[in-house]
């Protein structure tokens, strides 16, 4: 009997000893794979902040490139709106008074009409029609003879716009015409003088 206890004794301690060595290779590989679990959730993690930080620094540098260009843009349209009030200023000066002249008899001639009319605002018509003699003899030395009126004022700074009495064929050298014809390669050349150098 005591042997039979004994044996028995001995075979439940080797299998306690058994279970706890199972137990315990079975608590090693779970807190392995916890730890493998816990370190691959590190890993994506990471990987996704590294992700949000490089979505959000892309955003600030697109939303800062924007700002740089609205601004480039206010700054452009600033030095359009100088150059503006320097047009006013030259269009109420004595040497314009010249110049208009000069600026209709070179429309008509490139409008190539003998019965061109010439528009430009009140106070250059006013000017035009006391200078009609010189326009005329500015012209001269065509075929035909050139027989120029004056139509209704328009509202420019500066300049003239010439036509054929049918309004078919216009020049247009208003001050306001020659800028929107060269707005574009204005722009490029402000852009450039403003910002070279910089990014």
């Amino acid at each position: 009997m005591e042997d039979i206890l004994e044996e028995a004794s001995e075979k439940a301690a080797e299998v306690i000893r058994a279970a706890k060595k199972e137990a315990k290779t079975i608590l090693d590989a779970a807190r392995f794979g916890a730890r493998e679990d816990e370190e691959q959730e590190i890993r994506k993690a990471q990987a996704r902040g590294g992700q949000i930080h490089d979505e959000i620094l892309a955003e600030g540098r697109m939303r800062a490139k924007k700002e740089v260009l609205k601004r480039r843009e206010e700054l452009i349209s600033d030095v359009f709106k100088e150059a503006e009030k320097k047009l006013q200023a030259y269009a109420s000066s004595k040497k314009y008074e010249d110049d208009i002249v000069r600026i209709a008899i070179d429309a008509c001639k490139k409008l190539g009409s003998e019965n061109p009319v010439i528009y430009a605002n009140r106070r250059d018509l006013k000017l035009l029609e006391k200078s009609e003699d010189e326009i005329v003899r500015g012209l001269e030395g065509r075929e035909k003879p050139v027989k120029i009126s004056f139509g209704e004022p328009i509202q420019v700074i500066g300049g003239v716009r010439v036509g054929t009495p049918n309004h078919k064929i216009e020049i247009d050298e208003t001050f306001e015409g020659r800028m929107r014809r060269e707005f574009e390669a204005l722009r490029v050349k402000i852009a450039k003088i403003l910002f070279e150098g910089s990014r």
